[in-house]
């Protein structure tokens, strides 16, 4: 079978409160507790994941933001599954990087503080950022299903293979399009069958405990044996710092 491929940010349009569009594929049910930094970002528009980093800050992809409404979006933490348990914030306010190209996904992250603070506990707590090695067994994140349409609303997580970028590049080039890619993104493969999808934007790569990358785009149809890419987080560590503080 032949497939028309192309690159897309991986934001997905939400339908319904319970019933969203494909995401990770191939991966497992998360437990408490497991992962207790990734949040839901429950926008009525779209639907998108993000990372605690402070006690009043959220990392997440900058186009999840673009056209975020304060007013409509929540923040949902602590929990696993979706509509049990967590506790939800309102929005303060976002920040998008200010060099952010919404044509190309260059410099594709932002910042959400929340009102008030987070209250650490066993399945809220922040991570740090990290560098990822190349051919690193990584972890990526999100809510969604593992490779149908029936949407169990529970955090998915699939392992990935870091790539170098130049690989990557070889992999990907005729599907670019205009897409930014180089030295401030971290490349992911994986088997076909396993990798990210709609809704998964914004959400973590987590690699050797720490926060390597954030979802930003990937090549549809999803899990095609093509590369995933991310925002790589260490890249921005000093802009972070200047908005959030210490």
């Amino acid at each position: 079978m032949k497939y028309l491929l192309t690159i897309i940010a991986l934001a997905a349009a939400a339908t319904s409160a319970s019933h969203r569009n494909v995401r990770i594929f191939g991966g497992q049910n998360a437990t408490s507790g497991q992962f207790p930094f990734i949040v839901a970002l429950n926008d009525p528009d779209q639907f998108c994941d993000g990372s605690i980093i402070s006690t009043s800050w959220i990392v997440t992809a900058a186009h999840c933001i673009l056209e975020l409404s304060i007013d409509t979006t929540t923040v949902l933490a602590g929990t696993h599954i979706e509509h049990v348990g967590g506790v939800e914030y309102t929005i303060a306010k976002v920040v998008i990087h200010e060099d952010h190209d919404p044509n190309t996904s260059e410099n594709d992250i932002g910042l959400i503080q929340i009102d008030g603070e987070l209250e650490y506990s066993d399945t809220i707590q922040p991570i740090e950022l990290g560098d990822p090695e190349v051919n690193a067994t990584c972890v990526a994140l999100g809510w969604g299903v593992t490779d149908t349409v029936d949407f169990p609303d529970a955090v998915q997580y699939v392992e990935l293979t870091t790539i170098d970028i130049d690989y990557c590049l070889s992999l990907s080039k005729d599907y670019l399009d205009g897409y930014y890619l180089g030295p401030k993104q971290v490349c992911t493969l994986a088997p076909e069958g396993k990798g990210l999808c709609y809704g998964d934007s914004g959400g973590p790569l987590v690699c050797d405990g720490k926060l390597a990358g954030v979802v930003s785009y990937g090549v549809v149809p999803c899990a095609m044996g093509y590369p995933d890419v991310f925002t790589k987080a260490t890249e921005y560590a000093d802009w972070i710092q200047s908005i959030i503080g210490n």
